[in-house]
């Protein structure tokens, strides 16, 4: 027995909630690369500072503050990263569309998932469709290349009762 997954993924999406006014993600992003490479530092300047201390009664308190700030700077500076960007995934056998970004390890993390027939509105212009949710928000825009591809979609979308 085989089993195929039959979807089509298109790289040209826009989502609606995907920025922010004035850029402040991203500057908060700055802002925490910026602490967590303080917190890097500071747990190699307790050790290699002019005048360091070296006594035993002190040894203990710089090594459990070193590893504190050391793990504390690394969780900083990987979780002020960019998140990858969502992909739009087409299924046309299982009538569904789904918004993932790739995960960990390989994974994809599915962030919305809809049937053709819960769609409030899908709109064609030309070669691009966009789709709506359940509940009337936007999900993406899709570019469709070859005119096939289209045609099955749209038959697909036809038959699950959207007008497209």
């Amino acid at each position: 027995m085989t089993v195929t997954s039959d979807f089509m993924t298109s790289g040209q999406i826009r989502l609606s909630t995907g920025g922010t006014v004035s850029g402040t993600r991203s500057i908060l992003r700055l802002m925490q690369r910026l602490v967590g490479v303080s917190l890097l530092m500071a747990s190699s300047g307790l050790w290699l500072a002019p005048g360091a201390n070296w006594n035993n009664e002190v040894m203990l308190m710089k090594m459990a503050l070193s590893a504190i700030s050391l793990l504390v700077g690394v969780w900083l500076i990987l979780s002020g990263q960019k998140p990858a960007a969502p992909e739009i995934q087409i299924d046309t056998v299982r009538r569904v569309v789904r918004l993932v970004r790739p995960g960990p390890l390989g994974a994809d993390l599915l962030l919305q998932k809809c049937r053709f027939s819960d769609l409030s509105k899908v709109k064609r212009e030309d070669r691009v469709l966009r789709f709506w949710d359940e509940k009337g928000d936007f999900i993406a825009d899709v570019y469709i290349g070859h005119q096939s591809v289209m045609d099955v979609l749209i038959s697909g979308l036809l038959d699950s009762g959207q007008a497209v």
